[in-house]
């Protein structure tokens, strides 16, 4: 029986993950799972899962992204395609509550791993699958990535200007947020195992992760019939966008209630619109917010972009400096939030955005993530193979022994 040999606390205590998944929305919502006190064995390649390879820049030869999603996790390396492989991989099934994977249908169908097969092995298990668009319907074979999701959904044109061209936010956020939304589907799945004793089939899309960001786009197109408004000042609140000051340097500010744009227009020294029909009032001023704004960019470049924070902060206005990242890094407050690992010297790490009081472990108590194989042997002996079996297996590249 595979047994928890790094002593954890957490709510999740007692459950067991197999992470089959590769790059960002698999491995980060299993790492929200090791984070909470499961135990997560991470199932790659011989050479390792392709995130390690996503790089520069790299951290002790895997990249920056690989250790950011990995944390708190064993590695087994194997070849599944192998039927000595898949041997290996049912006696891990058979002690594990969740099967994590991002394989398309064709690899599970044709390596016995789709969900019918895996519940033969273990009919309790939780499986969770993530796909681009569905296992189910015509695209179920399609490859995409993050930014195919957010140029297929419309996102590349909800940034910027009407007049820029298409514009991809330059961050993985369907793949982080498929990874925060996959983690809770996973827990729901666990709580409704922990209380009825029944594993299920847990799903998750990125095209619907992304369609989850343009809800209000895609709703601004059905009911207006229209492409939705494209433009950095959101067209729901107005002024709430980026500035420049007489120094070069940028803020950002946003008006969200009438009470903010009175103490607003005071800063600004324009009492007259507190009544003015034009801007009085958040529909008047995003229908004339081109007028606005033109107005606001002649008054904001009269002081530098630090001086206006300032005077919108003392009048507890949402404002802040638009940063570089060194900038932000250098900012205490905000690398405040980030937690050092004596394992991992130099590398920032941000724990889950939700963090509990209790039942949860700190990042600097968990394993940092591991190296291609580093867990193979010990795995391989939990599940009863011998150390004679376990150098037969190295010797035919079934699995590999980390150095």
């Amino acid at each position: 029986m595979i047994k928890d040999t790094e002593a954890k606390s957490g709510v999740l205590s007692g459950v067991t993950v197999l992470d089959l998944s590769r790059l960002i929305a698999g491995p980060y919502s299993a790492m929200v799972l090791a984070d909470l006190g499961a135990r997560v064995i991470k199932v790659e390649a011989l050479t390792g899962e392709d995130g390690r390879h996503f790089g520069p820049p790299f951290y002790n030869e895997s990249s920056v992204t690989f250790m950011a999603c990995n944390r708190g996790k064993e590695s087994i390396a194997m070849d599944l395609r192998q039927p000595e492989g898949k041997a290996v991989l049912e006696r891990l099934l058979r002690q594990a509550q969740v099967l994590v994977h991002n394989f398309r249908p064709d690899f599970t169908e044709r390596y016995g791993l789709r969900y019918e097969e895996v519940q033969r092995i273990n009919p309790e298990i939780i499986y969770y699958v993530v796909s681009a668009f569905g296992e189910d319907g015509p695209a179920r074979l399609k490859p995409a990535v993050d930014s195919v999701i957010q140029g297929l959904a419309g996102g590349f044109f909800a940034s910027g200007e009407e007049s820029d061209p298409p514009i991809r936010i330059g961050l993985p956020i369907v793949d982080v947020a498929s990874g925060m939304c996959g983690a809770v589907g996973m827990l729901a799945a666990i709580m409704h195992w922990r209380q009825t004793g029944h594993g299920q089939r847990v799903e998750l899309s990125l095209i619907d992760t992304m369609f989850n960001f343009m809800a209000s786009k895609v709703g601004e197109f059905a009911i207006e019939g229209r492409a939705p408004v494209r433009e950095v000042n959101l067209p729901i609140a107005v002024p709430s966008r980026h500035f420049q000051g007489n120094d070069g340097n940028y803020f950002s500010v946003s008006i969200v209630n009438e009470s903010a744009f009175r103490r607003f227009c005071q800063i600004i020294e324009r009492p007259q619109w507190i009544d003015d029909p034009r801007f009085a009032k958040n529909s008047a001023r995003i229908e004339n917010r081109q007028e606005l704004l033109l107005v606001l960019e002649e008054i904001f470049a009269t002081q530098s972009a630090a001086d206006w924070v300032k005077r919108f902060e003392s009048a507890d206005i949402p404002c802040g400096p638009v940063n570089t990242v060194p900038q932000a890094m250098a900012d205490p407050v905000l690398a405040n939030r980030f937690q050092t690992h004596s394992g991992l010297p130099g590398l920032p790490l941000i724990g889950f955005p939700a963090q509990l009081a209790q039942g949860m472990r700190p990042v600097a108590q968990m394993s940092p993530p591991p190296r291609v194989g580093e867990h193979t042997a010990a795995l391989l002996a939990e599940c009863g193979y011998t150390p004679e079996e376990i150098a037969t297996l190295a010797t035919l590249g079934v699995v590999g022994l980390a150095a």
